[in-house]
């Protein structure tokens, strides 16, 4: 044993002596790495190593190399570069591949090894550590990607990327993410193909195309791997419609995006998918740099086809698909004329999907109010919101949505008072309490702004619902309270919900921040308080002891002998692992360590 790390350490001596010799390490140095090492050594010598031996020793290396780094930009030595790191690179690699020979199924290990390699530009390594890598877990299709994209981005080898990708395919011939990333790849060999012929025929900038007669340059391997998915997936729209966008990355695809297209509208006619996707066709990938004239006639085209898609799928996915890119082309903005063309188009599209279909979906509603407050149409939104609500009375959403229209548009006092408190209680009827919440706290807001003198009569039966709402509306009421009364009305409100269940941490937390506030801390208060949130978490919440014990050690008018008291206390109450966390927080604590 001891005679193999004799050997190992006498093979590290020549990198040793130049460090040395050209002065980026003192002779103490030296001793300390031969030291270091012949510890690490050791340890991988005995009949129990295990993964972290490797790594500790890779990581001292990698450490001596960046060392080495710094001290080399120090002095600006920047010879025997051969003699000294290529030796220690070597011996990094050389531990991990004995690392993940005994731990191949690690494949956060194999990441690391590819990255360090990477890093050192160790081309020839990492192509052997892919192909160890792929004999272990041909099962994983990401692997083969990463390999091939190795081989075709940074190898420039883009026959051993092919060779990757089709040995890949027959291990996984159903995977989606295998055939479109083969064929960006054969897009990716064609496009570096046309740029070094361009490059070629300095006589001009852009060659001639009519002389590009060769069939990789024109991306017909692409269209070959196009066609083999085809075939051996007929029936996938979603890897059919996949390779739409990464054909429409490149300048000289239009013939495949063509055959695409066409196939798309023969085998799947029927799909709302396909029939959103040769919508859009018409938009350009640079729509948004083009001029406006030209944006609004291919929008144009794209209504074309979307009414006609309308026509022979006239469910709600399809109208939704339409609506939604009349919102897009909405929002992109523009001159004051386009975006009314825009706006009657799309509200034209909406009131089309509402006469055919029987019930328009809640999304397709919710859009229909956004565009109509876009407009300016603030009665039509009120209309299409109660009808919305009428279709659709379980829609937390439209209520919501309902009740902040009823609220910024009507400016009597008195008929919006009225109407809100109408429509809260007809929303509150229809509604789920468990689901209510968001419909709640816009009740809330109002209360606050517009009619304070409810708001607690709102908070008292808010706490009694669901509780999702109760244990929020709780924190709320104690906010409320202290603002609307002081000390005097939050203790008074604390102690009236603190008798009613569901709790919370954070509601007790509250209401301790509200006593802690105060210039005269009341330690009676704040202790009661904790004694209560106690009584309800103390088997399962190890930080409200330690909270509890932190303010007898720090607070000014805490009491430290209560400490002993309440860490035995929380042993005795704390159930299975919060022992255990209890314990590690409060001797940190004890320690210094505490935040």
């Amino acid at each position: 044993m001891a005679e193999f790390v004799q050997q190992n350490i006498e093979e590290t001596i020549p990198e040793l002596e130049q460090l040395e010799r050209v002065g980026l390490f003192a002779k103490e140095e030296i001793k300390a790495i031969i030291k270091r090492r012949t510890h690490h050594e050791y340890r991988l010598v005995r009949r129990q190593r295990d993964k972290e031996d490797f790594l500790k020793y890779i990581q001292y290396e990698v450490n001596l190399l960046h060392l080495i780094k710094k001290r080399r930009n120090r002095l600006h030595y920047f010879f025997k570069k051969d003699e000294i790191e290529m030796t220690i690179i070597t011996r990094i690699l050389r531990l991990f591949r004995r690392t993940c020979t005994q731990n191949p199924e690690d494949l956060k290990l194999w990441s690391s090894y590819i990255e360090f390699a990477r890093t050192w530009h160790m081309m020839q390594e990492l192509s052997r550590v892919f192909t160890r890598l792929l004999k272990v877990h041909s099962d994983k299709p990401a692997l083969w990607i990463m390999a091939a994209k190795f081989q075709m981005e940074e190898n420039s080898s883009s026959e051993n990327a092919r060779g990757l990708m089709l040995r890949a395919l027959r291990h996984h011939p159903k995977s989606h993410k295998l055939w479109t990333e083969y064929f960006r790849l054969e897009l990716m060999n064609a496009d570096k193909q046309r740029k070094r012929y361009a490059l070629l025929k300095q006589s001009q900038i852009e060659p001639d195309e009519d002389d590009m007669n060769d069939a990789v340059m024109q991306g017909a391997v692409a269209q070959m791997v196009y066609k083999q998915a085809m075939q051996q997936m007929s029936d996938d729209i979603d890897l059919h419609l996949a390779f739409l966008p990464i054909c429409q990355r490149f300048d000289f695809t239009q013939h495949i995006l063509d055959e695409i297209y066409s196939d798309l509208e023969e085998s799947h006619a029927d799909s709302e998918l396909v029939w959103n996707a040769l919508s859009r066709r018409h938009l350009s990938p640079d729509s948004e740099e083009s001029e406006e004239s030209i944006v609004v006639t291919e929008e144009g085209k794209c209504h074309t086809v979307f009414d006609e898609a309308v026509k022979s799928i006239p469910t709600p996915k399809m109208w939704s698909m339409y609506v939604e890119f009349c919102i897009e082309r909405l929002e992109r903005g523009g001159s004051v004329k386009t975006s009314n063309q825009r706006a009657r188009q799309t509200l034209n599209v909406l009131d089309r999907a509402h006469k055919a279909c029987d019930t328009l979906p809640e999304e397709l509603f919710d859009r229909w109010l956004t565009v109509l407050l876009i407009v300016g149409g603030v009665d039509e939104a009120i209309s299409a919101a109660q009808e919305a609500v009428t279709v659709h009375p379980t829609s937390v959403n439209l209520w919501c949505r309902y009740m902040q229209l009823v609220i910024q548009n009507i400016t009597d006092a008195e008929q919006q008072k009225t109407n809100v408190t109408k429509l809260f209680e007809k929303a509150c009827s229809n509604l789920k309490s468990k689901n209510s919440l968001p419909l709640w706290k816009i009740a809330m807001e109002w209360c606050l702004a517009s009619d304070p003198a409810n708001l607690e009569t709102l908070l008292q039966t808010g706490v009694r619902e669901h509780k999702h709402v109760a244990m929020v509306l709780k924190e709320h009421y104690l906010d409320w309270a202290y603002l609307q009364g002081g000390l005097k009305t939050v203790r008074r409100v604390y102690s009236l919900l603190a008798k009613e269940k569901p709790l919370t941490t954070e509601f007790f937390y509250k209401y301790i921040a509200i006593e802690n506030a105060q210039t005269d801390t009341k330690m009676k208060q704040i202790r009661s308080c904790y004694e209560d949130a106690l009584r309800e978490f103390g088997t399962t919440e190890p930080d409200l002891w330690l909270d509890f014990i932190k303010l007898e050690l720090t607070h000014p008018n805490g009491n430290p002998s209560n400490s002993p008291s309440l860490h035995w206390r929380a042993m005795q109450a704390l159930q299975g692992d919060h022992v255990e966390t209890f314990t590690i927080k409060y001797t940190l604590m004890q320690t210094g360590h505490c935040s």
